[in-house]
């Protein structure tokens, strides 16, 4: 991992702890009134909703039904910005309904400009720059969660959970009805939230809360005041009463869809499997039932994600596997209930559950068979399925009456085949993924009015080892842990303390892979405090984490962590994590600013500290960094910072060698960009990287929004890289490690389009043209790999081989979703994928290789996607 890495995870650990306090979610418990008065939070608002009967209102966003008028009104928003504390200068009211149906919240957004009030088309959970109204329940009545709906004065819709007090899921949909309206006064939002769509466990009293945010001003008011210099959000909202004699819901949703496709291969004359098109037919049905009203079944068979957009394109060097965020529907909803990181922030991607590892790419080549030893495969033709197929699906989610938030999900992959094509014509079957079992179990209970949580987390992998080409997977993985959250001093000091444990069960071959993978290297000769059994059928690990410091009540904030991993800690069955025999202590000091100046808006400083060695004392990680932000009054910001690493021996480099001294390096970042109200956007980013050998890298992309009306949006980012090494790996001949110089270069250009057509119908458009290309020269071999100087460290070596490269890549798709009616989709989605690879050629010419990743053949994918939800 490199410095810059570690850099930008100490930021997002520090800088997000802290920036939980911004603008989006933020907030500070009621403990008692002396507490909250100190720090301005009146902790009394609250307002009563009156009982209705039932089909009473028309959803229009109008509010004229004398319903509204006869209810109670809520007024006095307070801005947390610009100006935290003072009134909102423009006034607001919300109204509260409900029946045995649903609960209805009107809200007048009064605007002494009505002309000027900001209404942007966007799609579902798109939060663009435009007035917002958003309204929150804390329905469990504890101090941590809420559902939140939001709707902008053109009718676009955004929905989400807060969990954990102060952080935001945005994945979480519900099915809800919304309508809005613009007159000379301002707007009107009128919401119908179905008792069904929400959890609660009959307290007529529910925490509640509205935002609302008027974009030309850059102003968010609170009907509950929420300080800006505060850390929690849901503990400090006002309550809504009256709440009486709610159903008991017995939820049954149900959610059929078929998929039809048909997959379009590039001319590829020689290889059999890729001529015809190829066309298919999937039914399946997602079904969402009410167990009680507060606890829910969810449940796929046979699920599609085909409307999902593809992941980035990639050519990784490095030792480690690429990580990829999650996109598909099923698994991100409610995604937050069973996190369990293990660094510090929610910025690193290190977890015990990685959900993209149940559905993954089949991990064995059909052509690695053992039924193939010994043959020369160049002339066979395989075909391999891009993903495995996920059988069934199911998940139970949501809080006890004791207060125990509840998580267990549980999933089934098929056994996959791929198809080989043999000289003469003949074809075979090769199995390569066999028939798993994915079991999640996560749950958390708060107490101490919600200062204080304790949870558990138990993840499970069990695989059908049956065929012998696969016996290097593991037969059995489980990982457990359990921590610890607590909050004191007015909720601005906090501590995350967190414990883990590993076991994995296999052959020997499956534990020896294990042993000697990226995440630990036993093999590595140099290495005392570890050694390589070939005999072993398991392996066990621990691991542990402690976060803690002041992340609110003033401008200063601080945090101290420290992690540790045993060496045979191991949880990539079914998490994440980049390597294990890993001890990490870090401090992070941060001074910040929120008051707007003449000038300046808001700010913020953070210095960062960290060092990290294995379990025998090698510390192969000494840095820090120093780097800011800074937002202007005229809504331009800019970013940068400033980042040493210490030479230090890596011990990956070499991929199970020796550890090798690597120099110490500057490296630094740097980005601006123009006020995001405006139509045109612009921004640059950029990096360098200077090492002790005058090795250097560069990274630069600039980007350009554009949004030519309220319903246009296009967004262009082109990124390009100059990356020189000065001792990338290349290989192992016949126990000599092989190094060389690596000039590489990188082009991509990501473009996003956007026309939302109404709030339930857009069209997007994603394409990534992505080319490298990279030179090898000057080969050594490693003679003395701690040695000061390069020349000492490597000796030339006459490598035979050419592992130049030149790679490119497309990916696209074009989405259309019609949302046609409540909760029920169509999709119409094209996509596309062009890859052109040439080997021993690394010249770089980005004319050349456009035109031939252009006219590559390309895979194209047509597919038309119908669902109906229905209410039972």
């Amino acid at each position: 991992m490199t410095g810059t890495t570690i850099a930008r995870q100490l930021i997002l650990a520090g800088t997000i702890a802290a920036c939980a306090a911004e603008p989006a979610l933020a907030g500070n418990p009621a403990d008692s009134p002396e507490q909250t008065k100190a720090i301005g939070i009146d902790v009394a608002r609250r307002i009563r909703a009156v009982r209705i009967d039932g089909g009473k209102l028309a959803i229009d966003g109008l509010l004229e039904e004398a319903a509204w008028r006869g209810a109670a009104e809520g007024t006095g928003f307070t801005q947390t910005e610009p100006h935290d504390g003072e009134p909102a200068t423009e006034r607001t009211s919300v109204r509260l309904l409900y029946d045995d149906r649903a609960i209805y919240v009107g809200i007048r957004a009064f605007d002494d400009e009505a002309e000027r009030i900001c209404a942007r088309l966007a799609r579902r959970d798109d939060e663009c720059r435009s007035d917002w109204v958003y309204v929150y329940f804390d329905s469990y009545d504890d101090n941590r969660t809420a559902f939140c709906f939001c709707v902008n004065p053109a009718g676009s819709r955004m929905d989400g959970l807060v969990f954990d007090d102060n952080s935001l899921d945005m994945n979480w949909d519900a099915v809800w009805d919304v309508g809005t309206s613009i007159d000379d006064d301002g707007w009107t939002a009128e919401f119908a939230i179905p008792f069904s769509q929400l959890r609660y466990n009959g307290n007529p009293s529910w925490g509640f809360q509205v935002r609302r945010v008027i974009d030309r001003k850059s102003e968010e008011s609170h009907w509950a005041r929420k300080p800006k210099n505060t850390y929690q959000f849901v503990s400090i909202f006002g309550s809504v009463t009256g709440l009486d004699h709610l159903p008991h819901v017995r939820r049954l949703e149900v959610m059929p869809y078929a998929v039809t496709s048909v997959d379009a291969w590039g001319a590829r004359d020689d290889d059999p499997f890729r001529r015809d098109p190829d066309g298919d037919f999937r039914p399946g049905i997602d079904i969402k039932y009410g167990l009680t009203s507060n606890m829910t079944l969810d449940a796929t068979i046979n699920p599609d994600f085909g409307q999902v957009e593809q992941d980035p394109s990639e050519f990784n060097l490095t030792a480690y596997e690429s990580f990829f965020e999650e996109k598909r529907p099923f698994f991100i909803e409610g995604s937050s209930l069973f996190q369990f990181r293990l660094m510090f922030g929610d910025g690193d991607s290190e977890r015990l559950f990685y959900s993209r590892r149940i559905g993954r790419a089949p991990q064995f080549h059909p052509l690695d068979s053992k039924r193939y030893e010994g043959r020369d495969t160049d002339a066979f033709h395989e075909f391999t399925p891009r993903f495995t197929t996920i059988l069934g699906a199911a998940k139970v989610t949501g809080r006890t009456e004791s207060g125990w938030s509840i998580g267990l999900l549980d999933a089934v992959t098929d056994k996959e085949e791929a198809r080989v094509a043999l000289p003469g014509g003949e074809r075979q079957a090769v199995a390569v993924e066999p028939m798993t079992n994915y079991l999640v179990g996560r749950a958390r209970r708060d107490f101490n009015d919600g200062e204080s949580t304790v949870g558990a987390i138990l993840t499970s992998v069990s695989r059908d080892r049956s065929n012998d080409d696969m016996s290097w997977l593991n037969r059995d993985a489980w990982t457990g842990g359990l921590d610890l959250t607590h909050r004191w001093g007015d909720s601005g000091y906090e501590i995350d303390v967190s414990v883990m444990g590993s076991h994995l069960r296999g052959s020997t071959d499956a534990i020896l892979d294990a042993q000697t993978s990226s995440a630990r290297y036993f093999q590595r000769p140099d290495a005392s405090h570890v050694d390589v059994d070939s005999s072993l059928t398991h392996m066990e690990g621990y691991a542990a984490k402690i976060w803690g410091g002041r992340f609110s009540q003033g401008r200063f904030r601080f945090g101290l962590g420290y992690i540790a991993r045993s060496p045979g800690f191991e949880c990539n069955d079914l998490g994440y994590m980049q390597r294990a025999d890993r001890n990490m202590g870090v401090y992070w000091m941060q001074w910040r600013g929120w008051e707007p100046g003449r000038f300046v808006k808001k700010y913020s400083t953070n210095i960062n500290l960290w060092r990290s060695w294995n379990f025998d004392g090698e510390m192969y990680d000494l840095g820090g960094n120093v780097n800011g932000s800074c937002m202007f009054v005229n809504e331009w910001e800019i970013y940068g910072g400033f980042n040493r690493e210490q030479s230090v021996p890596s011990l990956t480099l070499l991929r199970g060698g020796p550890s090798v001294l690597v120099p110490g390096y500057w490296s630094g970042w740097h980005g601006i960009n123009t006020d995001t109200r405006k139509r045109i956007v612009l921004g640059y980013d950029g990096e360098f990287n200077v090492d002790d050998e005058s090795v250097r890298r560069y990274w630069a992309s600039p980007w350009i929004q554009f949004k030519p009306s309220d319903r246009f949006d296009m967004t262009v980012r082109t990124e390009w890289n100059d990356r020189h090494f000065g001792q990338q790996y290349v290989d192992e001949v016949n126990g000599r490690y092989v190094v060389a110089r690596l000039d590489q270069r990188v082009f991509r250009l990501t473009t996003r389009f956007n026309c939302t057509i109404t709030p339930r119908m857009s069209f997007q458009l994603y394409a990534m043209p992505f080319v490298t290309a990279g030179t090898y020269r000057d080969f050594r071999e490693v003679t003395d790999p701690r040695a000061d100087r390069y020349d000492d460290r490597f000796a030339p070596y006459d490598y035979e081989n050419d592992p130049d490269f030149n790679f490119k890549q497309l990916r696209s798709n074009v989405v259309f979703r019609w949302e046609y009616s409540p909760g029920s989709t169509l999709y119409l989605v094209w996509s596309r994928g062009a890859t052109d690879y040439e080997e021993e050629y690394g010249r770089y010419s980005l004319g050349r290789d456009l035109d031939r990743m252009w006219t590559a053949p390309s895979d194209n994918t047509f597919l038309v996607k119908f669902n109906k939800w229905f209410s039972l």
